[in-house]
């Protein structure tokens, strides 16, 4: 196993543990935007994987991203999608009409994660340390305008990712509920 193997199980977590946190909440709740934060539960899970899908597919593997290659347009539909395919520059009523099958979403993000992880664990060291390049990043994030590709999968799958799901559990707890099932 190559440098880029290792990244494998911490992978397949942050694309499960979802179904951990979410599972038992109703529509409702996964659709509820407290007054002073626009998202929705659904909505930061929708938003997490489609941009990582996007990103990492796009700009690390260079493959069309698995919502386009595996058709998941007409599982997860969305009308309004704002300045990105994945929902940046949304509007709280915009966010608040996206209404998708929290089944389908979980298995998105599986999808996305098993297409991860196959590419991790077959590219080789001096790929996954090949330079990829971040300009939208520059002058908003410190150290991460150019990184490694292990770098910049790291970054969204988990990073990212993890920022959202704490988002959720965020939303739960404004709700009165636990976050993490610990």
């Amino acid at each position: 196993m190559g440098i880029a193997g290792g990244l494998s199980k911490n992978l397949a977590f942050w694309h499960s543990y979802p179904e951990g946190i979410v599972r038992d909440l109703t529509p409702d709740q996964l659709r509820w935007q407290p007054d002073t934060h626009d998202t929705t539960i659904i909505f930061a899970l929708w938003h997490a994987y489609r941009a990582e899908d996007e990103l990492v597919h796009g700009m690390v593997i260079g493959s069309p991203s698995v919502f386009t290659s595996q058709n998941w347009a007409g599982r997860l539909p969305v009308q309004a999608t704002g300045t990105t395919p994945f929902g940046n520059g949304l509007t709280r009523e915009q966010i608040a009409a996206i209404d998708l099958d929290l089944d389908q979403v979980l298995a998105y993000a599986r999808a996305v994660g098993e297409s991860e992880i196959a590419y991790v664990e077959a590219i080789s060291d001096d790929e996954a340390n090949a330079e990829v390049r971040l300009p939208f990043f520059t002058g908003v994030y410190e150290h991460v305008d150019v990184m490694s590709k292990l770098e910049t999968i790291a970054f969204f799958a988990i990073g990212h990712t993890s920022e959202h799901l704490g988002e959720v559990q965020m939303l739960k707890g404004m709700m009165g509920l636990k976050g993490a099932p610990l």
